[in-house]
């Protein structure tokens, strides 16, 4: 069991990004204004690469405006309503002045308005997927899990049974970079230098896919699709919860042992103390957020590590368990071993406040409320409503204060009693403003 656990656990992760039709990047729709094509006349001209949905063609393309882009990608690729899509991540790209921000080379993906876009990790675990038979039964493994789960929880149990009487070395889980611990790297690691980088990338997928889900259930949702207020609000929430993510890394912190600050669940499983700084972003716009962030107490409290120095990780228990113990007392190395990294795969974050059942209804329900009531007032201020409240929203989906590490067998599937804690939110609410400083600094930042 545990030889076809090791192969097949971890199954392609295909996002989709359905985006609302957006006359200003179809290419029917370009901008006829004198001026402006004199200004995208004389702007610098950059390299980039577009490629279709299945990578079955790829073009060098030079432009030097998301327009003309669109135009050649028209002639390379004549699709009647045809988008753009950042092929690193899937996300649309339908502004110029982000556009402008991109680095040359950056490659595109072509393809219509409600195209399910394969990133590039998603074509190349589909491809390796392909060319192995022990991954393509992964299908046939998750049906198992949804079909048996008692049965699997006795197997995963019994396993984890086996492994400590086994006492599995882990005299290599100091190791760090890829010379020292060839084996560690097989497969999708290969092309990382260090553990620390590999685990970090996949709390931001985990993070990332949170990101696909909400926008793929907000834009799908019947009021974004026939209200044009309520339309513009989601986008921006989405815009917002975007930025939040690159300023926190998408909090690509959670499984980095070399991240300083850690989670205060690890003073009690054993006993260390909390140091005080943590590791910043390098880029600009990320150091911009992170500094604000910082100053005012925003991201901090959850940007921490959930594994020791050495990379320890404790299950946090489940749903039904009080705090962050678990009564079975799982714990895991991915550090150690191959092995023990991809039955790191069956380790979940779980929403607490349930992301489809309570979070996305309550965000979909407040901004109804706010297109169909603006005269409606504050609960705490008794002011006019502005906003939802993107923090809140933003925290319970992404953060740790809202996500708990658990083994699988602690992973409670149950429909729960608690409550999304979003709300309206008025001009004087402190979460509206520091929030509204946030995304002025960025654009700020993109305009200079």
């Amino acid at each position: 069991m545990l030889n076809f656990i090791k192969e097949t656990i971890m199954a392609p992760s295909t996002r989709s990004s359905n985006s609302n039709v957006n006359q200003n990047s179809n290419v029917q729709g370009l901008d006829k204004d004198p001026d402006k094509q004199q200004q995208r006349a004389t702007a610098k001209m950059q390299g980039y690469k577009i490629t279709d949905n299945e990578r079955t063609r790829k073009y060098g393309i030079g432009a030097n405006s998301l327009e003309m882009l669109l135009q050649k990608a028209q002639l390379k690729f004549p699709l009647q309503e045809l988008h753009i899509y950042l092929a690193i991540d899937g996300f649309e790209v339908s502004d110029d002045e982000y556009f402008k921000s991109l680095p040359a080379q950056t490659l595109f993906i072509v393809a219509g308005p409600e195209a399910v876009i394969t990133t590039d990790a998603d074509f190349e675990f589909e491809k390796m997927r392909q060319q192995s038979p022990l991954l393509k039964v992964s299908d046939i493994f998750y049906e198992f899990i949804e079909q048996h789960p008692d049965k699997f929880r006795r197997m995963i149990t019994e396993y984890e049974q086996q492994k400590q009487r086994r006492a599995l070395d882990n005299g290599k889980a100091h190791l760090s970079l890829k010379a020292e611990h060839l084996e560690w790297f097989e497969g999708s690691e290969e092309r990382f230098q260090s553990k620390e980088e590999a685990m970090a990338m996949r709390a931001q997928t985990r993070v990332r896919g949170y990101y696909y889900k909400t926008k793929e259930e907000l834009t799908r949702n019947q009021l974004y699709r026939q209200n044009a207020k309520a339309r513009q609000v989601i986008n921006s929430v989405l815009d917002q919860f975007r930025y939040l993510l690159i300023g926190c890394d998408y909090f690509s912190m959670i499984f980095n042992r070399k991240c300083q600050l850690k989670h205060e669940m690890l003073q009690q499983q054993v006993g260390e103390e909390q140091p005080d700084a943590a590791n910043v972003p390098n880029k600009r716009l990320r150091q911009i957020i992170k500094d604000y962030t910082s100053r005012h107490a925003i991201l901090d409290e959850w940007s921490v590590s959930l594994c020791t120095d050495l990379g320890d990780f404790y299950c946090q228990g489940a749903y039904s368990d009080n705090g962050n113990n678990c009564s079975l007392r799982h714990t895991i190395n991915p550090y150690a071993s191959r092995e023990n990294l991809i039955l790191f795969q069956v380790w979940n974050l779980d929403h607490q406040i349930e992301l489809s059942r309570s979070i996305l209804p309550a965000l979909v329900a407040n901004v109804k409320e706010l297109v169909s009531q603006p005269q409606r007032k504050c609960a705490l201020h008794n002011k006019r409503i502005v906003d939802i409240s993107v923090l809140e929203y933003f925290l319970e989906i992404f953060s740790l204060k809202n996500l708990k590490l658990v083994h699988i067998v602690c992973h409670e599937k149950v429909q729960r009693s608690n409550h999304s804690n979003g709300r309206l939110l008025c001009g004087d609410c402190h979460e509206y403003r520091i929030v509204q400083e946030l995304m002025d600094l960025q654009k700020s930042d993109t305009t200079s």
